[in-house]
């Protein structure tokens, strides 16, 4: 245990900070600016941790400590983007403020902070119980080795693709010695485990896909760029900077590249904010066992975690909201602030309003319940809050789009059926038994899901375990019904065909992660003879579901293309950018735009950011709206390649040439290519027809 004087503490916080201003103007190394990134965070997080939250398990205490930093960065740079621009001032106020506050605090309330508590060699009785831990670290880091050297700037129609049957070997065995190590050791320290091992489960995409994966990731790397150049973008953003604060500031902070930063920020705090806040909700709030605690941990995943695997404000929202369900047991035990709760909300908020305005209405409700006088006024109270959190979210679109300028008839379409898409039931029977098993369960995940929540409200009735569940299950209905009313009475004018559901399906997914405590109460009640009984079998057939849990999920939380399943999903490709830049030498300064598919638009993102804009349209064809030449795309790939169409395309911009991107790895490619070979006025190939570039000119 080490121990310092107030004297050392305020000097060990002038020298961090010192490395960190002369890293940020002279030395710019990342791998510098990474460690005094982690010292500074770990050093305050503690501290923090140590003055508000002594009472907690040490775990959280820190996981709350550094909750709170992160809430302070990301309203401090909303608060300064919307009165005025973002610059270094206020990365550099922070920096500042957070040791000089935490340490007059530490004086003020007499505070002691010791370090390196829990340190202590292993003795050599301990070392058998370090072999499953051991044997999962090796195989964590041989997945990792493998990730690096299967990484591709090529088509990537599933990242499983890339991955051979060693990798599958690895993984399994990996998941298996996690799952050994939680049945028959436990110790706080397994904790840790779980972080590393969610850390790579989430930071796949990052390391296959070395050009970004996904789509929105592009359109947000963007607006970081131009925010970090300008200090705003035009026109100013409502949405998104509490996200965009963090990134920024991490950048500052580790003088690692924007790109890298951003596609680092949600896995990281998904592998720190999930598992500490799920164990010390179950353990500690339910009073769930260790082994039940940190079992039910893996089997989170069960969920999916398709949200954390690139960076957005979505993502990072639907972490919050998790985060937010997870601790609620504490809450409601007093454990934890209710304070906590509304700076949680509120962070969401400044993140994404379709996380935030739920939790500001929860928070708001769980606070009336507390009121202690006047109870009459207080059940009156709570009820007009409820009501009001039913119609939140469906509000909150209203508005956005009359903002927006749809008129009121197009907001609107009133219709009950059907309110639920109710998904297909598979049951695959081939000559292949693993594959078979692995898609019977991840096909049909919905309906395990429901199934589980089901018996676990059933369980919960049956073993009277309410009184930890009700404020949750108030969360849950207000969340359905927003759901139904979304549905019933929304058109969601602003998306194209296909993405109208996108956020209903985000809606329902927070209803998933709402129900999760109760769908793991079925595998605790499940699992708890298992783990207390002395036979061995019970706990092998335990570990290897887990390890199937586990492995199946992954499997499904990324595209998947196989015999069974094909996501239609695509890449940002080196070809891709290669032609982005083609066209811009060719076309040099006249007004032009590309009709593309979307990962060449968000490749010409990434290159030049928002470029250019035409009558209200990005010149790189975007599925966002509904009249906009994305729409003259789609009929060009799909239907006919016609000169007619491009010249609406043209019209609708406002200019004169065009440029139509045909990828070969699209269904309708070939017909599209014949078409527009006789319609176009010149062809062009990348890459030996790996995208061919047609071009139009009005004559």
């Amino acid at each position: 245990m080490i121990t310092f004087s107030r004297l050392q503490h305020t000097l060990w916080q002038i020298i961090i900070v010192g490395l960190i201003v002369l890293n940020f103007y002279i030395l710019k190394s990342p791998a510098l600016g990474l460690i005094l990134a982690l010292i500074y965070l770990w050093l305050n997080s503690k501290k923090i941790a140590d003055i508000f939250f002594a009472a907690l398990h040490k775990g959280l205490r820190k996981t709350l400590g550094l909750l709170l930093i992160l809430a302070y960065i990301s309203l401090a740079y909303t608060l300064v983007y919307h009165l005025y621009r973002i610059n270094d001032y206020i990365f550099w106020w922070l920096i500042i403020s957070v040791p000089l506050a935490l340490e007059i605090l530490s004086y003020r309330t007499n505070t002691p902070h010791y370090f390196l508590q829990d340190v202590r060699w292993p003795r050599l009785a301990d070392l058998r119980q370090l072999i499953w831990p051991l044997l999962f670290l090796i195989s964590d880091l041989l997945i990792l080795i493998l990730l690096f050297r299967q990484a591709s700037t090529g088509v990537i129609r599933s990242p499983w693709e890339l991955l051979s049957d060693k990798f599958w070997a690895l993984f399994i065995v990996s998941n298996f010695c996690l799952a050994v190590t939680f049945v028959s050791r436990k110790s706080s320290k397994n904790l840790w485990l779980i972080i590393f091992h969610f850390f790579i489960l989430a930071s796949l995409a990052v390391i296959l896909y070395p050009l970004g994966y996904g789509y929105d990731s592009f359109i947000h790397l963007a607006g970081l760029r131009t925010i970090s150049e300008t200090g705003t973008i035009e026109p100013r953003l409502f949405l998104y900077m509490g996200q965009y604060g963090l990134t920024l500031f991490a950048h500052s902070l580790t003088q690692l590249p924007l790109e890298l930063t951003n596609k680092l920020l949600l896995p990281t705090l998904f592998a720190l904010l999930w598992p500490s806040g799920l164990f010390s909700g179950l353990k500690y709030g339910f009073n769930w066992p260790f082994k039940s605690s940190y079992l039910s941990v893996l089997w989170s995943l069960f969920i999916g975690f398709s949200f954390f695997i690139m960076t957005t404000p979505q993502g990072l929202a639907f972490l919050l909201v998790a985060f937010y369900f997870f601790i609620l047991p504490l809450v409601n035990k007093k454990e934890v602030s209710l304070y906590l709760l509304w700076l949680i909300a509120v962070m969401a908020m400044v993140i994404h309003p379709l996380g935030g305005i739920s939790l500001i209405f929860f928070s708001l409700i769980k606070t009336i319940s507390r009121l202690p006088r006047y109870r009459r006024l207080r059940s009156a109270l709570i009820c007009l809050a409820i009501i009001l959190a039913c119609a939140s979210l469906p509000i909150f679109f209203y508005a956005y789009e009359v903002q927006s300028g749809v008129p009121a008839s197009r907001i609107f379409n009133i219709h009950f059926w059907p309110i639920f898409d109710i998904p297909d039931f598979y049951w695959w029977q081939t000559f292949s038994f693993p594959a078979d098993l692995i898609h019977n369960v991840g096909q049909n995940q919905i309906w395990l899901y429901a199934s589980a929540v089901i018996s676990g409200l059933i369980l919960i009735l049956v073993n009277n375990k309410q009184i930890f569940f009700k404020r949750l299950l108030t969360f849950l209905v207000i969340l359905i019904f927003n759901y139904l009313l979304a549905k019933i009475l929304l058109a969601f004018s602003l998306n194209i065909g296909y993405q109208k559901d996108d956020y209903l399906q985000r809606i329902i997914y927070m209803v998933g992660l709402a129900c999760l405590p109760i769908f793991l109460t079925t595998f605790y009640f499940a699992s708890r003879h298992a783990l207390t009984e002395n036979s061995v079998w019970p706990k092998v057939w335990l570990v290897l579901i887990t390890t199937l849990v586990v492995s199946v999920s992954t499997y499904f939380s990324y595209p998947v293309y196989d015999k069974y399943q094909n996501d239609k999903s695509f890449n940002v490709t080196a070809t891709d950018i290669k032609t982005v830049e083609t066209i811009k030498d060719l076309a040099g300064e006249d007004p032009y735009i590309v009709l593309a598919n979307q990962m060449v638009g968000a490749a010409a993102i990434a290159k030049y950011d928002f470029a250019r804009y035409y009558n209200g349209n990005f010149y790189y064809s975007v599925p966002l709206g509904t009249d906009n030449i994305y729409q003259n795309y789609l009929t060009m790939i799909e239907k006919n390649a016609s000169r007619a169409e491009a010249l609406r395309a043209m019209d609708k911009a406002g200019v004169n040439k065009l440029y139509f991107v045909v990828n070969n790895y699209w269904h309708s490619a070939k017909q599209a290519i014949t078409q527009a070979s006789q319609t176009a006025d010149e062809k062009i190939l990348i890459d030996n027809g790996v995208n061919t570039v047609f071009v139009y000119n009005r004559r």
